[in-house]
């Protein structure tokens, strides 16, 4: 009869009967958790156990939202960027009323090659600005004084989006008009294949936005001395010019050209133009020397003046760029359930170069061990699971469990991992937020040193039909267990 008094006091005080415990919970049962309450209640659910210690998703961890301006689209003409291909006519360059046709790539450094004017900047620019451009540049060279130029942009490299990451068909596709917004997209990769995708991201590089609007760099041909630079030619006196160097078609030949001519074929008539010497000047060229014979012994000349040990210079520490920081590059979230379910407020557009990633789901599991009804491994395959939810997908608790006493560990780095102590029964209770369980997690629900007794208790007394109990003959002395059997109800 001690030992059930014992043990009735220590159910009182562990379960907190007498600190004003809910009653709604169970009758000395700690395993028992749950509000209970008429009033709602919200609690966030967290992703660290410990600011201070955890590692932080830091998947993107510099995404901004969605601002009203990345709704708005660009309406301006399209500029050419590098890796185009253009084609550019050019009317009179050969002879009157003769169109000539060049369908030239734009080169990494944002440039294009003509006959004639050699390289000229075609990056940054639209169609009509490098058309004036480009009759600028046959001005200058006095070659045409009024060129008639038409440029056309043939395959936009530059307007191109690239998508990867959970969806179908990933890749590189082309913007078709200044209204693509992030669903056009996602039509073109056919759509997500993957469940629980919380976000979307566009990663967008700020510095391509920026015209490249330098003046274009001309390479003239060189001017005989005579010839005054100043006066201009008429375009009839070019058109000479290039007429009486051209020479009968299958007849081109090498003979009186200097070293600073060649000969080039525009719209199959040999040409000769000047070009600029090439060679290294005999003042910039090394020296040479001859060698000694080879049956002579080669001496080494000893060093004149004795120069003093070089030392080694410090190396500096390599430090990653990162252009978030810099301000080149931007990262945009993208809430992906809001976006399919018709919140067109997150339909951003898309412009060049952006980069659309739909990360993969979390993938990984969750152990649960301790004092649940079925321990073992766990999916966290494309879902996010909380502790509560774990709990119960094991069963909820044994009967010597104690919610108050669980143990969260936690891998947070590939040698090193964290134990925190989580309070269940408040977390049911909602009197502390929930947390998000991560690959790798290990749940481990502890016990205490009268969870014992208090199951034996319960065991003790079994409640039956037609009001009525029946008590565990194992408890007690004999004098006991024949006055406990002579009630009954």
């Amino acid at each position: 009869m001690c030992l059930l008094a014992a043990a009735a006091a220590a159910t009182l005080t562990g379960c907190g009967i007498g600190s004003g415990a809910n009653f709604n919970k169970g009758f000395l049962d700690p395993t028992a958790v749950g509000r209970f309450n008429k009033q709602p209640l919200v609690v966030p659910i967290l992703s660290s156990l410990d600011p201070a210690v955890d590692v932080p998703d830091d998947r993107f961890r510099n995404a901004t939202d969605v601002t009203p301006e990345d709704l708005d689209p660009d309406t301006t003409d399209y500029k050419i960027g590098r890796n185009d291909l253009i084609s550019v006519a050019i009317t009179d360059l050969v002879a009157p009323n003769v169109e000539t046709i060049r369908t030239p790539r734009v080169s990494e450094s944002g440039t294009i090659s003509l006959p004639l004017v050699g390289q000229i900047k075609a990056a940054g620019f639209t169609e009509a600005e490098l058309e004036r451009e480009i009759a600028n540049a046959y001005r200058q060279a006095q070659v045409i004084q009024n060129a008639q130029v038409s440029v056309s942009v043939v395959e936009a490299r530059a307007r191109t989006f690239s998508i990867l990451g959970a969806v179908t068909a990933p890749g590189q596709y082309a913007i078709l008009n200044s209204e693509f917004r992030v669903l056009d997209a996602l039509v073109l990769a056919r759509d997500v294949n993957a469940q629980g995708i919380d976000n979307i991201y566009v990663i967008r590089q700020l510095d391509r936005d920026e015209a490249e609007t330098r003046p274009a760099t001309i390479d003239a041909p060189d001017t005989p001395e005579d010839e005054d630079v100043l006066t201009p030619r008429s375009q009839a006196e070019s058109r000479q010019v290039i007429l009486a160097q051209a020479a009968p078609a299958g007849e081109a030949t090498t003979e009186g050209l200097t070293e600073d001519q060649k000969i080039i074929t525009i719209e199959g008539t040999p040409v000769t133009v000047d070009q600029p010497a090439t060679g290294v000047e005999a003042a910039d060229q090394p020296q040479v020397t001859e060698s000694a014979p080879a049956d002579e012994p080669v001496v080494a000349a000893e060093p004149s003046v004795d120069l003093p040990p070089v030392e080694p210079q410090p190396q500096e520490k390599f430090e990653f760029r990162d252009p978030v920081a810099e301000g080149k590059t931007r990262i945009i979230r993208i809430p992906y359930e809001a976006l399919r379910n018709g919140d067109l407020r997150y339909n951003i557009v898309i412009k060049p170069y952006d980069l659309i990633m739909v990360p993969l789901p979390v993938v990984g599991e969750y152990y649960m061990g301790g004092h649940v009804q079925r321990v073992g491994v766990y999916s966290l395959t494309a879902r996010k699971i909380t502790l509560k939810q774990a709990v119960i997908s094991a069963g909820m608790f044994d009967q010597l469990a104690v919610p108050t006493q669980t143990e969260v560990i936690r891998r947070v780095s590939d040698d090193s991992e964290i134990f925190v102590k989580v309070d269940l029964d408040k977390v049911f209770a909602g009197e502390q937020p929930d947390i998000f369980l991560r690959p790798n997690d290990v749940v481990q629900v502890g016990t205490s040193w009268w969870a014992p007794f208090v199951a034996s208790l319960r065991g003790g007394f079994r409640f039956t039909y037609g009001f009525g109990f029946l008590y565990d003959r194992n408890w007690g002395d004999p004098e006991d267990r024949l006055f406990f059997d002579s009630w009954e109800f």
